[in-house]
């Protein structure tokens, strides 16, 4: 699916790229916690909101018509020792007085393809940041802050969001290095449930990956049009460990955990068949109390076209039939069309962006 992907994925670079010309705030420099910094181990009164810890001079990378603005640095990784682009956007709302002392709930979003050396996410192309904040002010979404990382390490080929043997390391850079940044950066939350994911194609694949690998980090993700297992021509040579880092085996290391921590062998799981072009219909979410009664739950939701290739889709449905069960909750949404970032995207917007915030933390105004 990612080689499918691939014409697509660069045409939406480039088409990102282009749509950033004449912006007149570009290159502006921004910083989003010059005063409200904290040591590593320091959190505020509410206990587990993270307070930023040695934020940066961001760049801008364009300027939306609220006066918000998707930003951009080069990160190296501590962990990872990768050099690649960020990019953030925080909502109008975390500047707000009465959320200084709320941590916000993040949003990482990730490209399909190479994803590399870009992230088109930030773009006005899929109009992304001002589409989250006019469901924010519907109250439709929470007021995510979204961040937008490099995927893959080189434009010829892909990393599965893992540590391949003597590569490098991709999926520590997605795992701990850019989460560390926001929290150096951003008022975030401890709780995984103020981290989740929204990928296309691979990107898809990579969050879903994530939340069944920490779930002591992250809680939910939107898949769009994933692959069910690790596919990187880089594993070959390493059997195990790709099998252990493929959803599948990583799904059943989590049930086993839940299990063993007295948690529930069964989950039920909701779909959504496919509606009309513009509005998919989706099932009512499952009841909270099914997750188990310690450790973690997850919940992953796959966005999947009625024209995708059959084959993919049998894969992802057999997937989902064996992870969904204990602390994994999983739902489709179907809408009409292809493997395409345009159609995920849109599709978020109809009824899943939603159901990830009823899943996560929002801010909390002070009384």
């Amino acid at each position: 699916m990612k080689h499918r992907s691939a014409t697509l994925c660069a045409a939406l670079v480039l088409s990102a790229v282009a749509a950033l010309s004449g912006c007149s705030s570009e290159g502006d420099p921004v910083s989003f916690a010059p005063k409200e910094t904290a040591k590593p181990e320091e959190s505020n009164k509410a206990g587990d909101v993270r307070m930023p810890t040695h934020p940066r001079e961001w760049t801008t990378q364009r300027e939306l018509p609220d006066g918000t603005r998707v930003v951009r640095t080069d990160l190296t990784g501590p962990k990872s020792g990768f050099t690649g682009r960020v990019w953030a956007w925080v909502p109008k709302q975390y500047g707000k007085p009465e959320y200084k002392d709320s941590a916000f709930p993040v949003l990482m979003a990730l490209p399909g393809a190479v994803g590399y050396p870009t992230n088109y996410f930030f773009s006005k192309e899929f109009r992304l940041q001002e589409r989250i904040g006019e469901a924010a002010d519907k109250g439709e979404s929470l007021p995510f802050i979204v961040v937008m990382p490099v995927l893959n390490a080189n434009k010829d080929t892909y990393y599965d969001g893992s540590d391949i043997p003597g590569q490098p390391k991709m999926g520590t850079w997605i795992s701990d290095d850019v989460p560390d940044l926001v929290r150096e950066n951003f008022r975030t939350y401890a709780d995984p449930k103020g981290w989740g994911f929204f990928g296309s194609s691979s990107g898809g694949y990579v969050g879903m990956k994530m939340v069944l690998q920490y779930p002591e980090r992250f809680s939910v993700a939107i898949a769009g049009g994933p692959d069910a297992a690790p596919d990187s021509p880089l594993w070959n040579g390493h059997p195990k460990e790709k099998q252990e880092n493929s959803p599948a085996w990583l799904a059943e290391q989590l049930i086993k955990k839940s299990a063993a921590a007295g948690g529930p062998t069964s989950s039920p799981s909701s779909s959504a068949k496919a509606g009309s072009k513009s509005s998919p219909k989706s099932s009512p979410p499952p009841d909270p109390s099914t997750g188990p009664a310690t450790g973690h739950k997850v919940a992953i939701s796959f966005l999947m076209g009625t024209k995708e290739p059959k084959q993919e889709v049998a894969a992802l449905d057999k997937l989902r039939q064996e992870i969904t069960k204990g602390p994994i909750e999983t739902r489709v949404t179907s809408f009409e069309g292809g493997h395409d970032g345009y159609k995920y995207t849109d599709t978020l917007f109809n009824g899943d962006l939603k159901w990830m915030s009823d899943r996560m933390r929002g801010p909390v105004a002070a009384k």
